[in-house]
């Protein structure tokens, strides 16, 4: 078998998370296609079958508020990655091409959002990855404070707020704006725009914009701590302090993301068990798998994820147009039909084609074609898109 180098291993692995990542943002954003009960309550109501609950709390503990995260410190692993290998060739050109980087996923996002799904997050991800450059020059001990900082300092405000509300966020449903959403969602592609339009606004309303900047950045920030660290480029040398880690996510994970269940899970600790608990946990699923692929017999398994990840953008965009013809009136019409486990399945078919679709192209093509579009205007020169023999 043919030796794989350091560095190439190092990005088969985070291609591989990254791909581990998309699989988790499907579970989550595959019951906002279906239903309006993230934005406007009333979860009880769509999910009364009898195993709905149970697959509702595991989505919630595994999966709700973890792959966002997770997906950050790739996209702050990336950018650093990306950064340094800039500097070689370009230098003071650096911070140029990222910015270019992010005005264009800015584009595509604000694309996505308006046209197909109001939860896109790569407009954010390009206004945090903005932001991050500021950060970029500073020491690993400064990083850690300012990381730190804007999750706690927001945790506890939001919190508190919430808290202070709690009577009034404990079974809030706003019955006009559910019922508004079906007759949107389910009538012409007209009326799925201005609905969407409507829904759109509420995500990226400032205040909201604020609020998730501040628990965002901080997990772009551990992305470039990590790599600052050497973590990436010798994991043997720092599995010590790598288990460490792994072990301090794992405690903080459970308490944040399983403790509040033992509150009755009252909608004022919702923040809290999100921001700290799908922080942390998604800290630990990255260090896990970086240690998980240094095995051999974890092989197959990264491969897969690998195809899936390198395809990331394309897969992502993907996602949101099977569901938006899956639930929508345009489409299927199944908004508000299905049960908890029969969208874990269609979850898990989506994936599985997506993940035989990024095997298959990849063996004809370098890129996705949004990556393609991606890399092209990001470096300002059309890009080699064929794979050669």
């Amino acid at each position: 078998m043919k030796e794989i180098t350091g560095t190439r291993k190092r990005i088969i692995s985070l291609d591989a998370i990254r791909g581990f990542a998309l699989f988790g943002i499907l579970m989550v954003n595959i019951l906002a296609f279906h239903s309006p009960h993230f934005l406007y309550g009333g979860a009880s109501e769509f999910y009364q079958a009898e195993w709905d609950g149970p697959f509702l709390v595991m989505i919630d503990l595994f999966f709700q508020a973890s792959f966002y995260p997770l997906f950050s410190l790739l996209f702050g692993i990336g950018m650093y990655l990306m950064y340094e290998r800039l500097q070689q060739s370009v230098q003071n050109e650096a911070k140029k091409v990222l910015r270019r980087r992010m005005f264009v996923l800015a584009l595509i996002g604000l694309a996505h959002g308006l046209f197909i799904w109001y939860g896109d997050i790569l407009l954010t991800y390009s206004i945090v990855g903005l932001f991050t450059l500021l950060f970029i020059h500073k020491s690993v001990k400064s990083l850690v404070k300012w990381a730190a900082s804007m999750l706690l300092i927001t945790t506890l405000l939001l919190t508190f707020m919430y808290y202070q509300a709690r009577d009034f966020v404990d079974g809030y449903q706003d019955h006009g704006a559910i019922r508004e959403s079906f007759a949107h969602y389910l009538g012409s592609y007209s009326d799925i725009l201005s609905r969407n339009f409507t829904d759109w606004l509420i995500m990226f309303d400032p205040f909201q914009i604020i609020i998730i900047t501040l628990t965002i950045l901080p997990m772009f920030l551990t992305g470039i701590i990590i790599v600052k660290l050497g973590w990436l480029k010798d994991i043997e040398g720092n599995l010590k302090q790598i288990r460490m880690w792994l072990g301090i996510s794992f405690i903080i994970f459970a308490l944040f993301k399983i403790g509040p269940y033992a509150f009755g899970m009252p909608a004022w600790m919702d923040f809290m068990q999100d921001t700290i608990g799908g922080s942390f946990s998604s800290i630990f699923y990255l260090l896990l798998l970086l240690i998980l692929f240094e095995k051999r017999y974890f092989f197959r398994f990264q491969r897969i994820m690998s195809g899936v990840g390198k395809l990331s953008l394309t897969n992502y965009l993907m996602q949101s147009v099977i569901c938006f013809l899956i639930f929508y009136g345009v489409g299927l019409g199944w908004y508000g039909e299905l049960t908890v486990p029969a969208l874990v399945a269609l979850a898990l078919l989506i994936y599985s084609m997506q993940a035989l679709f990024s095997h298959w192209y990849l063996s004809k093509y370098q890129y996705g074609p949004f990556e393609w579009i991606y890399r092209s205007l990001t470096y300002g020169r059309k890009q080699a898109f064929k794979r050669r023999a």
